[in-house]
């Protein structure tokens, strides 16, 4: 009974970020478009999308006392009814404006909705499902928001109906988690340790995350900005924006199995190299042809992967009770290179639309550059010594070191 109980919680959290997913998925390519319709320069619309990465940030620093006051299934009622009412007003006052206040709104609900999930999830694992339920939690989250992403072809982005869509669907996303008949509060939400002392213990995870935060937040952030800029249709959108999701589910679980058997750190050099020569690659094409969307895919299967990878290299070097601790910072550090990453391309994109891709170009770039120092300079654990490999969510909140670090019982 107890087993069945937790699946059955499980899938209703499952179904509930699956909603949540798609109604943040729509509305990465709406807005994008709405705005090059509604006459906004790319540095305002830039500076928009950007604004939900500020408030995703500040998200998942303070809903923690909200959490442990009220409850999970109270915070999340109230943050997603205040995401979909957002969402809504997005569509009735189409201005850079609002919209920046409102995406920063949006990005804190968000961020602590994700909060409030995985807390619910880490509640609900066991020391034998936790890796499962993780796998399952990151492949659901990346497929919803693909068809978020392809829902904008369901409607003309200039009309109110896809605003509508966006709030139903995280409305919706409530509706699994008022019902459930757990009451309980969540486990404790980690705190990090502070920047300085985990730099002194493994400084390549600080700075990789950071890298690949502003190298993903560039692509994803952004990527609907330069679509619906160069004036592509809201499919070619969705599969630019899409491809790179595809190449993050197909590639990451091999990728992470190699980085158990070599060295994590030649792993991610092969890893960061490849994405260097397929961004630089893709600085020439069109974007919206077969060729563009082959190289997307493998740079997101190179790209989302580095993430994870880095994670797992970080609890090579620290100690057990360290790590839930270590990810939640590294987790925090991810977040705001996803801020850096956007904001730099968005006002880069007021010169030219052709360096969309010289942002996460140089990241990649920078980690290739860094890697091979770290390497040449820096000796890393036996590959016998190494931890497995536990995929990572790239839009995780730190609620998933508590889930995968926790200490067994």
């Amino acid at each position: 009974m107890t087993t069945s109980r937790t699946s059955l919680n499980a899938w209703s959290l499952f179904l509930g970020i699956a909603l949540l997913q798609a109604g943040v998925g729509l509305q990465r390519p709406l807005l994008s478009l709405r705005a090059e319709d509604a006459g906004f320069d790319p540095v305002a619309a830039s500076l928009v999308m950007t604004a939900y990465y500020a408030g995703f940030v500040l998200g998942t620093r303070y809903v923690g006392k909200l959490l442990s006051g009220v409850g999970h299934i109270r915070t999340f009622a109230g943050l997603a009814s205040t995401a979909s009412s957002v969402v809504l007003l997005q569509g009735m006052w189409v201005n850079p404006i609002t919209w920046g206040i409102g995406r920063i709104m949006f990005g804190v609900c968000i961020a602590s909705l994700y909060v409030v999930a995985e807390s619910w999830l880490n509640d609900v694992a066991t020391n034998n499902n936790r890796g499962r339920l993780l796998s399952t939690y990151m492949v659901i989250a990346i497929s919803a928001t693909m068809i978020g992403q392809y829902s904008i072809g369901f409607a003309n982005t200039s009309g109110f109906t896809l605003f509508a869509v966006a709030s139903v669907m995280v409305s919706m996303s409530l509706v699994p988690i008022a019902l459930s008949r757990r009451s309980v509060l969540p486990a404790t939400i980690p705190e990090p340790i502070t920047f300085k002392v985990l730099y002194s213990i493994i400084p390549t995870g600080l700075v990789m995350c950071g890298l690949t935060g502003i190298a993903i937040g560039s692509l994803v952030g952004i990527g609907p900005i330069y679509g619906a800029y160069q004036g592509w249709s809201p499919i070619q959108v969705a599969n630019f924006v899409g491809a790179p999701l595809i190449g993050s589910l197909l590639f990451q679980i091999p990728l992470g199995r190699l980085s158990d058997r070599l060295p994590r750190r030649g792993v991610l050099v092969f890893a960061s190299l490849g994405a260097v020569f397929l961004c630089f690659i893709l600085t020439f094409l069109d974007g919206t042809d077969a060729a563009s969307l082959v190289c997307l895919v493998l740079m997101g299967g190179l790209v989302w992967p580095i993430y994870s990878i880095t994670i797992a290299y970080s609890n090579d070097w620290l100690e057990a009770e360290q790590r839930t601790a270590s990810a939640a910072l590294l987790v925090r550090v991810h977040g705001i290179g996803s801020f850096i990453g956007p904001l730099t391309t968005g006002l880069l994109l007021s010169k030219s639309l052709r360096v969309y891709f010289y942002v996460p170009l140089s990241a990649f770039v920078a980690m290739t550059l860094y890697l091979i120092f770290r390497i040449y300079f820096h000796e890393a654990p036996e590959v016998d010594d190494q931890t497995p490999f536990q995929p990572f969510p790239s839009r995780s909140s730190r609620m998933v070191a508590a889930m995968l670090y926790r200490r067994r019982h």
